[in-house]
């Protein structure tokens, strides 16, 4: 009995996997405070969703509602940053599965290159966390908020330098 279509490679299955797994894992870090049933079934039946189809729309629904769940309860521990990277991961789990059908093994070099982009996209999420963990917008004076949103608009900008593509 076979489970897969014929040609089907298992890394294909593991990124489309990882597209169930990854949102629901963010989500899971709430605990043991568990978010609203909706949400939670509006994730899985999401993630899964996008899991099937990863070049759809659809992949905005989970990354949307988890990091909704996330913003609406102002939780700024460590927990963000590792939902930041889950959600960063699934996003590069999509974008390099719905590069070609699921018969069409997954490129080392594409792989690769997307992966270094993710990495290089989760640069500003430690600067942005410590400005909202370390400054008290009461007791902060203003100059601080500008550096604050310089470093990471410099941050940004370098990051969207790094990742352009070289010549062909």
């Amino acid at each position: 009995m076979r489970v897969l279509r014929p040609g089907v490679t298992a890394t294909v299955v593991a990124l489309r996997a990882l597209l169930l797994v990854l949102p629901c894992a963010a989500l899971a870090l709430a605990l043991p405070e568990a978010p609203h049933g909706t949400v939670l079934a509006g994730v899985v039946v999401s993630a899964a969703a996008w899991a099937w189809l990863p070049d759809h729309a659809v992949g905005v629904v989970p990354l949307a509602l988890v990091a909704g769940w996330w913003a609406a309860h102002g939780v700024v521990d460590w927990r963000v940053l590792v939902v930041g990277a889950l959600l960063v991961a699934a996003h590069v789990a999509a974008t390099v599965v719905s590069y070609g059908p699921a018969t069409l093994p997954v490129d080392r070099r594409l792989a690769r290159r997307w992966s270094a982009r993710g990495l290089l996209a989760l640069v500003p999420l430690p600067v942005a966390w410590l400005a909202v963990r370390g400054l008290d917008p009461g007791a902060a004076p203003s100059w601080l908020w500008l550096a604050a949103a310089a470093t990471t608009v410099a941050m940004l900008l370098l990051t969207a330098r790094l990742v352009r593509p070289g010549p062909a």
